[in-house]
């Protein structure tokens, strides 16, 4: 697959104040989408007619595919907005999918509605983040669709493919296998705390300061890691943690219908994120347990680690506990001095008073500011 280097496809439309309703449908496609996410594979063009035609998968492979909106980024709430962002997010979201199945990206088909008077300029620097963040992964964009509304949204649906004997699922954990990580958790949380609440932050190195930065502006789909997992044969089950670790890791533990162990010690997050916590004195735990990061959390069969971990250097696979049989219900504990504790539900959660999509983010950050780590309405486990 071929893929076009990026362009300046706006030609005489240089000023960031000309308008997509001055431009018009037909100049908006042949001016600013071709341009930016055109390609060829074998059976010529990719974006151009009616429906987008893609070479067969492998004879032992399986086609996967998935669906999201893309919801306006958080940081749009503290900054002015960029849609570089917003175009890199639309893929990302549907893209750490794919990760979690450990499939190979195939296509991401897109499509947007903008209100007539965005900018040109605006909806080429979503284009752009679009592009740059298929490019990373290399994946062709296939085609979409454009219309006028009343506000920007995105919607883009993935597909990909994998050999079938390797396709990670949520379910086929055991007893004894252990919990792992891949990636830092924590970062998109303490990125977002700091630029609400502005705390002094001692020691935040350089490179501190660019992690919490890109972890608000551009997440990393974990595509090559997933890839990896599949073929080491290691892994029992998989899923994102787009929703949250704390969410992740207890709908693993429910669909298995084991308990999801966590040991404390191992759940604090990397340094970036400890520092920002301790600056506004947030539990680092709820940092790590906390949505918006796009790391990978699985189940890896005992005795595996070394060899999943070679597999996946230099990325950090971080071992936080075992799934391990249940006396009820399967979910997330954090194991502490002997005991098992129900965590909190640190999750993102549609239809919820904490919904980011519909209360903005205010409910949430004080729930990590000034909530409880557990949930103290269920009784421990021993």
């Amino acid at each position: 697959m071929t893929v076009h280097p990026p362009q300046n496809p706006t030609g005489v439309l240089s000023s960031h104040r000309a308008t997509l309703a001055e431009l018009g449908e037909r100049a908006v496609v042949e001016r600013l989408v071709l341009p930016r996410l055109q390609s060829r594979n074998s059976l010529g063009d990719v974006i151009g007619d009616d429906c987008a035609l893609t070479e067969p998968p492998g004879p032992d492979e399986v086609v996967v595919s998935t669906i999201d909106p893309c919801p306006r980024p958080v940081v749009f709430d503290f900054r002015e907005p960029d849609y570089l962002s917003y175009g890199w997010l639309t893929a990302v979201i549907n893209l750490s999918d794919l990760a979690a199945v450990g499939a190979t990206p195939t296509g991401l088909l897109v499509s947007t509605v903008m209100p007539g008077d965005m900018t040109v300029h605006a909806y080429d620097r979503f284009l752009q983040g679009l592009a740059e963040a298929c490019r990373t992964w290399s994946c062709p964009v296939l085609g979409g669709n454009i219309k006028d509304g009343p506000e920007f949204t995105a919607t883009a649906a993935a597909t990909g493919r994998v050999r079938a004997d390797r396709v990670l699922r949520r379910t086929g954990a055991a007893p004894g296998d252990l919990l792992c990580v891949v990636g830092e958790p924590g970062l998109f949380w303490a990125a977002v705390l700091r630029a609400l609440y502005r705390p002094d932050v001692p020691r935040l190195t350089a490179a501190d300061a660019a992690a919490l930065e890109a972890a608000l502006t551009r997440p990393v789909a974990r595509v090559p890691e997933g890839i990896r997992l599949a073929a080491t044969g290691a892994v029992s089950c998989c899923t994102d943690a787009s929703d949250g670790l704390g969410a992740a890791l207890d709908e693993l533990a429910r669909v298995n219908g084991l308990d999801a162990v966590v040991d404390s010690a191992a759940l604090l997050p990397g340094p970036a994120a400890r520092k920002v916590a301790a600056a506004l004195g947030v539990d680092p735990r709820a940092l790590a347990l906390s949505w918006g990061d796009w790391e990978l959390v699985c189940g890896i069969a005992p005795g595996r680690l070394a060899a999943v971990r070679a597999a996946l250097a230099p990325i950090p696979v971080h071992a936080v506990g075992e799934f391990r049989p249940t006396a009820g219900d399967g979910r997330l504990l954090l194991g502490e001095d002997g005991r098992a504790r129900p965590v909190a539900d640190f999750g993102s959660r549609r239809f919820d008073a904490r919904s980011s999509f519909t209360h903005g983010l205010e409910p949430y950050a004080e729930l990590l500011v000034h909530g409880e780590l557990y949930d103290t309405g269920v009784a421990d486990r021993q």
